[in-house]
């Protein structure tokens, strides 16, 4: 049975498409082609894997119902008029679909906005329930999805510790690095990360395509002078404050790609990475979907001559964002913590420190996160 805000009550047909009112007032229209397109039956397809059977061209332009009912549970049942085929469409599922202007307006995912001011309220989450509870792991998960980054409390401070927090969340990504990367002070180092200087916001590796999803990092041990603390930014917030502020440096970060680079050539790599993002990165409906900030990989500007000086205004004015203070939460990670990051959308940085510290990190894909989130939410909701 449908809920019932969400049953039909009343159809009409029209010339190329269905009306829909339902019980709770709302309108919908289904187009004749979308709803034959859209048949679950097994001859048109399987339902449990979404691999279609029905290919475009089998259904005539000008299709349109023979007969249309609605069933005693609420289902919609369609007869369709160039072959009798018969399409059954839950009510809960069609509504769910809906796809007025206003209702994917409604079902879009809007990240909560942060700066150093969200103090208290970071999300933080025990490690051993998330392992053994699915309620709180997708409490977790959503967390993640609406505020771009968690802390893990209580994790074990062994080496392998941060793989198997990361199959919670999907596959580790293999780089050059390998798989999981320590980064540990050393005189013999090979990037900054491997010093103890301090480090300016960024997300990782832009240098790459993809980039990195979801960064991982686990504190096996905090320094002991008590520096090494980490830094928190909203990438997105940063884009929203730069949008409202000066609409002309926004749009030029949106539409002029900043190439990236890393080389390294020495006994244990030869690599040679290039890639071109933009600073800010927005999906069709003109939202923020990614932040791509790092000048440690910045190469040289290969844009056209009358632009040059504007984008590095308009970077000069982004970069000013994210490095002030009130836009950045402080937080330093003791032994047996561990931060979880979009690393879309926050950029990381560290203070200096003195003395040993020792921090594991890797990589996993933001799309088997995301798979992982919704099928959590499937299943409990």
């Amino acid at each position: 049975m449908s809920k019932s805000g969400l049953s039909i009550q009343h159809i009409e047909k029209q010339h190329r498409h269905l009306s829909v009112t339902w019980k709770d007032g709302r309108h919908s229209l289904f187009h004749y082609i979308w709803l034959r397109d859209n048949c679950a039956c097994i001859e048109c397809g399987d339902r449990y894997s979404g691999h279609r059977y029905l290919e475009f061209s089998d259904i005539p332009d000008d299709i349109t119902p023979r007969n249309i009912i609605v069933g005693d549970e609420g289902k919609l049942q369609i007869e369709w008029n160039n072959n009798g085929h018969l399409t059954t469409y839950s009510a809960n599922w069609l509504r769910e679909r809906c796809y007025s202007s206003a209702a994917i307006d409604e079902r879009r995912s809007r990240p909560v906005l942060w700066d150093s001011k969200i103090g208290d309220d970071i999300p933080q989450w025990g490690y051993k329930k998330i392992i053994e509870d699915d309620a709180s792991r997708l409490q977790l998960f959503q967390r993640i999805n609406d505020y771009g980054f968690a802390i893990i409390n209580k994790v074990p401070t062994q080496t392998d510790e941060i793989e198997r927090l990361a199959s919670l969340f999907g596959f580790i990504r293999q780089t050059h690095y390998g798989r999981v990367f320590d980064l540990i002070s050393t005189p013999q180092q090979r990037i900054l990360a491997q010093t103890s200087h301090a480090i300016r916001p960024h997300n990782d590796e832009n240098f790459r395509d993809p980039i990195p999803g979801l960064f991982m990092m686990h504190s096996l041990q905090a320094s002991e002078c008590g520096g090494g603390a980490s830094t928190f930014a909203d990438g997105f917030n940063a884009a929203t404050t730069l949008r409202q502020q000066n609409r002309e440096y926004f749009d030029l970060l949106c539409n002029t790609p900043i190439p990236h680079r890393r080389f390294l050539v020495d006994e244990v790599d030869d690599v040679a990475f290039s890639a071109n993002w933009p600073v800010i990165q927005l999906d069709h409906h003109q939202d923020v979907v990614a932040i791509h900030i790092n000048e440690r990989t910045m190469a040289p500007l290969e844009s056209e001559a009358h632009l040059v000086e504007p984008v590095y205004q308009a970077l000069k004015a982004m970069f000013k964002l994210v490095y002030a203070p009130q836009a950045s939460l402080e937080y330093r990670l003791e032994s047996g913590q561990a931060a979880i990051l979009d690393n879309h959308r926050v950029l990381h940085a560290r203070t200096a420190f003195n003395g040993n510290r020792h921090i594991r990190q890797c990589h996993v894909d933001r799309d088997e996160f995301f798979s992982r989130l919704r099928s959590l939410q499937r299943r409990l909701h």
